[in-house]
């Protein structure tokens, strides 16, 4: 029986790379664990389909992720965070004295965080820059600076 090709050998452990990848492993790390090259890695991660589309969906699934996260900043959201309370009570024993008995209660508080207008910019930026972007005429000004620039550069090419 043959040797089996890298190909091969990257596919069967193709569990392994998605795992490491999941776990934010360097490709370094990945390298060292698989004992491959760093450019096998490299060229293998690019043109072996197999492993390309498990990234590309890790890749995929994680902007996700960010997008939704994104997304949440710029509209709002509730959320529960635990409280720790100190609570005192007067306890009467037997005797009939009266003893202070400290005890701690955990209580779940919704909050609600606001949105945010730094997110709300950055998406707007993104997603409809012709109406939202700093500049509307920015590359419309670029343009005219670097006709500028090359007809001052043609005439002092023209005096000497």
């Amino acid at each position: 029986m043959g040797r089996k090709s890298k190909d091969e050998e990257l596919e069967n452990q193709l569990p392994l790379i998605i795992s490491m990848v999941k776990d934010s492993c360097s490709d370094k790390e990945i390298v060292e664990k698989l004992g491959i090259s760093a450019s096998t890695w490299k060229l293998k991660k690019t043109q072996n389909k197999k492993i390309k589309e498990a990234l590309d969906e890790i890749l995929d699934n994680r902007n996700q992720e960010v997008e939704e996260a994104l997304f949440k900043c710029c509209t709002g959201y509730s959320y529960y965070e635990q409280v720790v309370t100190k609570v005192k009570e007067e306890v009467k024993n037997e005797n009939g004295e009266i003893t202070i008995k400290e005890d701690v209660k955990i209580s779940n508080v919704k909050k609600y965080k606001g949105p945010d207008i730094a997110a709300q910019k950055y998406w707007l930026n993104n997603r409809k820059k012709v109406v939202w972007k700093d500049d509307p005429h920015k590359v419309a000004n670029d343009r005219k600076i670097t006709g500028l620039k090359a007809i001052e550069v043609n005439a002092k090419v023209a005096e000497v």
